[in-house]
C-alpha cells in the first residue's frame, strides 16, 4: 500500500512540475561578448490579424526587422496571452506572444533579420503548439533574400510541446559565414503534419533573439588621391565603411598641421609643411579585426585656381526615340554614374531635338541638338546626377527656353545625400523660360554650399509647374549643360 501512495504521490509531483515548464530542444553555449541585434517580445502587439511585426528592439533600425507570414490560404498572424519567461530579455515579463494560425502548411513564417556589422549568428526563440497546431517545425535560412536552404543549421526540425510546456529553439549559424555580414540575410518556418491543414490551432512563439559578435569592418574607403595647399585649412576626408569601428589609426605620421581622429576617422586640419605625394595606409579596427584603405595626401605651395568643366551634356549626339537615361557626353569622373533621367509617371518622355543652341556650348560645338521634356511635365521630374568629387566652388549652367504650349515654370533644388532635395543657399530656385527660339542661361551657383564640395551624391533636380505644365503636348528645351568648379 506505502508503494502505490509513493508512486501516485510522485505522478502528481511530476505532472505539478510540468505546468510551463521549459523543455530546451539543444542547448548551445553563446560567447559573452555577444550582442542582442534583434529582439521581439511581442509585449506590445496589437489585436485582431497582424501583417508584419517590427522588432521591438534593434541595433539596425534602418534595415527593419520584421516577421511576416507568406503565403496562401485562411492562416493568419495574431497575438495569444499569456506569452513565455522562455529565453526573456531584460527582465521581460510573459506578456503577450506571436500565434501562426492553422492552416499553417500554405503559408511560412518569414523573419527578415539582416547582420549587417556582425557576425557569428545565434537565433533564438520559444515555442509550442495548441492541441491541434502543426507538429512539426521546418527551419531554413537565405543568404540572397529569396533562395533557402538548410546547409550547416545545427537542428532543421522541431516537434513542439502543447502549450503551456514551450521549448526554446536555437539555431547556430555561428559556423555559416555567408550569414554574417549580410543585409539578406531571412529565416523561414514552414509547418507540416497531419494537422497543419486545419481549419483551426495554431503554433507560438514569443521571445525571439538575434543575438552576434561585431564583425570585423569592411569596405573603408576616402578619396583617393589629395593635393591640399600649405597653410590653407582642408576640406576634412570622412570614411565611409561598413560595421562598428572602435578606433583608427594611420601610417606613416601625417604632414605637420593634419590629424586623424583616431575615433570618427576623419582627417582634418591645416598643412603647415611641403610634402610629395605620400601614400598613407588608414586602418579601422574592432575587436574582431580590421581593414586599411590607402590613402595619397600631398601638401603643396601651388593653388590650382583652374575653373575645371567637370561634366558636359552638349547633346550633339542623342540618338532619336523616347530617351531614358542620358550620359554626359564630357566628363571628367568617367567611373562615376553622371546621367540625366526624367523619373515620375504619366506620360511626359525625353527626346531630340534640332536645333539645339549655342548659348553656352563649350569648345567650340556648334547648335546640333538639344533636350526635349516633354508635356506633361507636372507629374516627373528632371533629375542630373553629377558627383563633385575631388571638386569645389561648383557652378551649373545651361541654356532653356520652352514652346508656347510648354511648361511656363522651373523650379530647382539639389540633394546632397541622392534622396532628399533642398533649396538652402541657392540664390536662384525658379524661372520662367522664354518661348522658342529665345534661350537663356541659367545659373545655379553652388560655390557657398560647403555640403555640395566633394560630393559623390551630389544632383539637380527640375520640377515644372504652370497651367501648361499638366497639357498632352508642348515641352521645355535643354542644352549644353555644364558643371564647373576647382580642384580640392
Amino acid at each position: 500500500m506505502k508503494i502505490r501512495y509513493l508512486f501516485i504521490f510522485s505522478l502528481l509531483l511530476f505532472l505539478s512540475c510540468t505546468e510551463d515548464r521549459v523543455i530546451p530542444s539543444n542547448d548551445i553555449v553563446i560567447d559573452g561578448t555577444s550582442k542582442l541585434i534583434h529582439y521581439w517580445n511581442f509585449n506590445s502587439l496589437a489585436t485582431g490579424t497582424l501583417d508584419a511585426v517590427v522588432a521591438d528592439f534593434t541595433l539596425l533600425p534602418s534595415a527593419s526587422p520584421t516577421i511576416t507570414y507568406e503565403g496562401t490560404g485562411a492562416g493568419y498572424l495574431d497575438a495569444f496571452s499569456p506569452g513565455y519567461d522562455s529565453n526573456a530579455q531584460n527582465g521581460d515579463l510573459a506578456g503577450d506572444g506571436l500565434r501562426a494560425r492553422n492552416p499553417s502548411d500554405t503559408r511560412s513564417l518569414l523573419f527578415t533579420i539582416p547582420t549587417v556589422g556582425y557576425q557569428k549568428i545565434v537565433v533564438q526563440f520559444a515555442t509550442a503548439k495548441s492541441s491541434s497546431g502543426a507538429a512539426q517545425q521546418n527551419y531554413s535560412y537565405s543568404i540572397d533574400g529569396i533562395n533557402y536552404t538548410t546547409e550547416g543549421l545545427n537542428i532543421t526540425t522541431h516537434n513542439g510541446d502543447i502549450d503551456p510546456l514551450n521549448a526554446v529553439v536555437s539555431l547556430d549559424f555561428r559556423a555559416i559565414e555567408t550569414v554574417n555580414n549580410n543585409p539578406n540575410f531571412k529565416l523561414k518556418i514552414d509547418f507540416s503534419g497531419d494537422t497543419a491543414s486545419g481549419a483551426t490551432g495554431n503554433n507560438r512563439f514569443d521571445n525571439v533573439t538575434v543575438v552576434g559578435m561585431d564583425a570585423p569592418p569592411a569596405n573603408l574607403g576616402y578619396l583617393a588621391t589629395n593635393n591640399f595647399t600649405i597653410n590653407q585649412a582642408i576640406v576634412p576626408l570622412s570614411p565611409s565603411v561598413t560595421g562598428t569601428v572602435t578606433s583608427y589609426s594611420i601610417s606613416p605620421a601625417l604632414p605637420a598641421g593634419l590629424q586623424l581622429n583616431t575615433t570618427t576617422g576623419v582627417i582634418s586640419g591645416t598643412p603647415t609643411q611641403l610634402s610629395l605625394a605620400t601614400n598613407y595606409t588608414v586602418t579601422a579596427t574592432n575587436s574582431s579585426g580590421s581593414t586599411t584603405f590607402v590613402v595619397s595626401i600631398a601638401v603643396s605651395a601651388v593653388v590650382d585656381n583652374t575653373l575645371y568643366l567637370i561634366h558636359y551634356w552638349n547633346f550633339n549626339t542623342l540618338p532619336t526615340g523616347t530617351l531614358t537615361s542620358i550620359p554626359a557626353d564630357v566628363s571628367l569622373l568617367s567611373t562615376t554614374t553622371n546621367t540625366i533621367t526624367y523619373p515620375g509617371s504619366g506620360a511626359g518622355y525625353l527626346d531630340q531635338v534640332s536645333p539645339g543652341t549655342t548659348l553656352n556650348s563649350q569648345n567650340g560645338d556648334l547648335d546640333g541638338l538639344g533636350l526635349r521634356v516633354r508635356n506633361p511635365s507636372d507629374t516627373r521630374s528632371l533629375i542630373i546626377s553629377a558627383s563633385t568629387l575631388g571638386y569645389k566652388n561648383i557652378i551649373v549652367q545651361f541654356a532653356t527656353d520652352r514652346t508656347s504650349s510648354g511648361a511656363t515654370i522651373q523650379n530647382y533644388s539639389y540633394t546632397i545625400d541622392g534622396t532628399n532635395y533642398i533649396t538652402t543657399g541657392l540664390t536662384t530656385t525658379t524661372f520662367s523660360p522664354n518661348i522658342d527660339p529665345s534661350y537663356d542661361i541659367i545659373t545655379l551657383d553652388f560655390s557657398t554650399i560647403s555640403s555640395v564640395v566633394n560630393n559623390p551624391n551630389f544632383k539637380i533636380k527640375i520640377d515644372f509647374g504652370g497651367t501648361n505644365a499638366s497639357g498632352t503636348s508642348g515641352n521645355n528645351r535643354f542644352d549644353n549643360i555644364t558643371f564647373q568648379g576647382n580642384i580640392l
